[in-house]
């Protein structure tokens, strides 16, 4: 009886859920107003943004060696806590890699050029 009930549950919920249109209205999330950096400041904000892209770019890559490195030495050396921390070392690299790439998606997707 009880999965009797389930199984009628489950069917009329995707009923309902398949019932919708689907072509429904999309509704337009954009602003109305683009984005612009005050006269005479692009310039500066370019190369700020520049400078820190690849200051990140660079701190990753030395992290990743460093962090490479000491998975080595620990091995070479039979030493497991290096071995171990740059074990975790590779491990934060990754994600701050993949956040790196996240933040620069959203900061794009902010200040893009013009409106879309």
């Amino acid at each position: 009886m009880r999965a009797a009930s389930t199984v009628a549950l489950v069917a009329a919920g995707l009923i309902v859920l398949t019932a919708w249109p689907a072509n429904a209205a999309q509704v337009e999330l954009g602003a109305a107003v683009c984005p612009e950096a005050p006269p005479g400041v692009q310039v500066f904000a370019d190369q700020v943004t520049a400078w820190v892209k690849w200051g990140v770019l660079a701190l990753i890559g030395v992290a990743a060696v460093v962090s490479l490195g000491s998975v080595l030495v620990g091995r070479l050396f039979s030493h497991p806590h290096a071995s171990r921390f740059g074990a975790m070392g590779v491990a934060v690299v990754v994600m701050v890699a993949i956040t790196y790439t996240v933040i620069l998606v959203i900061l794009d997707s902010i200040t893009g050029s013009g409106c879309t």
